[in-house]
């Protein structure tokens, strides 16, 4: 059974822990709750208390043990999770901690993130996509960014996700029907949500997913994106000058990239965006 961004990663970091006697777990969730982690790993479970600042430098002591803590906030209907602000956010992963939060909108917050040095950026979509990205997580000697999504959606099987292998920088979906066809990238859940539902509508569409946007694994995918396709509309990422849009069309001199809708069921407003690149019939 397929499980939401949020249950999976608390389920593989859970499973991780078992094997691995480095991965701590401080979460929003009090302690007794009910986590998973807290139940298989007592000892290794820290509830952030509603003073989370103080935290970091807790954080900041595990990392210097050699301990590779998880930092989750908890679920939230918009913007960040319930452990605080982007300040606090950006002071755990300065400190050295994986930080998830769980919320599948748009990404508001990129501009910011980016900016960090040596922060892996990740927006992996359902159960088997966030359950690779946090193994990977679990294994690098740096911080990662994590935004997973907290409802059940369906998801196509990967079969490029490889046990113990990186998951790749673009996922093709759709090569589209020609090399002249748009192509759609997708970020996020609400992103893929939004490219998925216009390819139905429009089959000759391509699709390119991207978990990673870092500017290290960004770069890679753009030059993956401009050696197959020309125009592409990006969907789910917010317009602003350090957005994934801009970036990508930085880093894609002689294409056209264009944003999709800012929010919501918008498939109409996607295809609308694919017409201005005047899609051949």
């Amino acid at each position: 059974m397929s499980l939401s961004g949020y249950d999976a990663y608390r389920e593989e970091l859970t499973a991780l822990a078992a094997h691995d006697g480095r991965v701590v777990c401080l979460a929003a969730t009090p302690v007794g709750a009910g986590h998973p982690f807290e139940l298989a790993h007592p000892d290794r479970f820290f509830g952030l208390p509603r003073a989370a600042s103080a935290m970091v430098d807790v954080v900041s002591g595990l990392v210097t043990a050699g301990f590779r803590p998880f930092v989750c906030t908890g679920p939230a209907r918009a913007g960040l999770g319930t452990a605080g602000s982007l300040g606090l956010l950006t002071r755990y992963l300065e400190a050295g901690a994986t930080v998830v939060t769980p919320y599948a909108g748009f990404l508001e917050d990129y501009p910011v993130l980016r900016r960090l040095t040596g922060v892996t950026l990740a927006v992996p979509c359902g159960d088997a996509e966030t359950r690779a990205v946090v193994r990977e997580a679990a294994g690098a000697d740096r911080p990662f960014h994590i935004r997973v999504g907290t409802v059940v959606r369906p998801y196509r099987s990967r079969g490029d996700l490889v046990a113990g292998a990186p998951v790749p920088v673009v996922s093709w979906e759709s090569t589209g029907v020609c090399e002249e066809s748009v192509c759609l990238v997708s970020v996020g859940e609400d992103g893929t949500r939004l490219a998925r539902g216009a390819r139905g509508a429009a089959p000759w569409l391509a699709h390119a997913h991207l978990v990673y946007l870092d500017d290290v694994r960004l770069r890679r995918a753009a030059g993956e994106l401009g050696r197959r396709r020309r125009r592409f509309v990006v969907t789910g990422a917010r317009h602003g000058v350090d957005g994934v849009t801009e970036t990508l069309a930085r880093l894609l001199p002689g294409c056209e990239v264009i944003a999709g809708p800012r929010e919501g069921d918008a498939v109409a407003a996607v295809l609308a965006e694919v017409r201005r690149l005047k899609e051949p019939a």
